[in-house]
């Protein structure tokens, strides 16, 4: 007996050992498993913050007619590589861009909100739009810089609009017709007059004009484009009517931007929420696409370092 413990013995401790090491094995490596997980947590977010995406990685990115300076200036920033952008934004209205996405043809869409048929269409081709707001904007109302009014109520617009107030002399001006010009149909802007500012009321019709098209010849009856004369009254952002106007410049005969309902839109307006009609750009993406790119491609635009890159480039993040 005591001969079968000397021999056991040793081996009943040497199993014993082994358990608790196996044991401690397993403990050890799922705490690092989930040190690991987390540490991944992180690693996205750095990755977003320090992402170079070279054009292969690149994921196929659409905009709208209005959103182009914002793409292109985060398409710079994350791939530090100029000759992409006349690559990537070929678009140049914003039913084009929807209708890129909604055809796959790319993956995400810098663009305003889409409208209520765009999302109708998405419906019923089973796509379900992720929409995430990512800069501010206002939406601004301009005439020329001779006109003695500088501001206009939100209610004079929509009298303006739908034919109740025809002549500058009823608010303010002088006794000078008012020449209310308006976007084409589905254009972003057109959409965002519509849907803010008109609520849906019933406009009036726009000022046509004639346009000379080479290969077409002569088109008529087309929306006319503002032409700051005397009477004028024109809608845009504000970002893209100061790019469009050079408003900073304080060129002659140039446009005024006018306050809106007593305040005038900035940065700081905008960004504060003072400034009466706030418009949104929104990075929308079909939420089934969830490829590795996008995905980088989105934290980026989300994080930190994307909100610099909206800001360093004129717009309010």
């Amino acid at each position: 007996m005591k001969k079968f413990l000397n021999v056991m013995l040793p081996i009943f401790i040497m199993v014993i050992v082994a358990c608790i090491c196996i044991g401690i094995y397993f403990v050890f490596t799922n705490g690092s498993f989930k040190k690991v997980e987390n540490n991944n947590t992180t690693n996205v977010n750095n990755i977003a913050e320090s992402v170079v995406l070279t054009q292969e990685e690149l994921p196929r990115i659409g905009c709208s007619g209005i959103t182009k300076q914002l793409s292109t200036a985060i398409i710079k920033d994350f791939t530090q590589e100029e000759n992409l952008v006349d690559n990537v934004l070929d678009v140049e209205s914003t039913e084009e861009g929807f209708n890129q996405l909604l055809k796959d043809e790319v993956d995400v869409l810098i663009s305003t909100y889409p409208t209520t048929d765009v999302l109708t269409l998405a419906k019923a081709n089973g796509i379900d739009l992720e929409i995430t707001p990512i800069a501010k904007d206002g939406f601004v109302f301009f005439t020329n810089a001779s006109n003695t009014v500088d501001s206009l109520k939100v209610s004079d617009i929509q009298k303006i609009y739908t034919g109740q107030i025809k002549n500058w002399s009823q608010i303010g001006g002088d006794n000078i017709d008012i020449r209310a010009f308006q976007n084409p149909e589905n254009s972003s802007v057109q959409n965002e007059m519509i849907s803010s500012v008109m609520k849906n009321l019933e406009m009036v019709g726009a000022p046509k004009d004639i346009f000379y098209a080479k290969g077409y010849g002569e088109i008529s009856d087309l929306i006319a484009t503002y032409d700051n004369t005397e009477g004028a009254l024109g809608y845009s952002y504000y970002y893209a009517t100061k790019i469009l106007y050079d408003t900073d410049a304080k060129v002659n005969n140039t446009i005024k931007i006018l306050k809106l309902n007593g305040v005038m839109p900035s940065y700081d307006t905008i960004k504060k929420n003072d400034y009466p009609i706030i418009s949104n750009y929104y990075l929308i993406r079909n939420k089934n696409n969830q490829s590795e790119s996008l995905n980088i491609f989105t934290e980026a635009v989300l994080s930190e370092r994307g909100k610099n890159v909206i800001k360093e480039a004129g717009y309010v993040e």
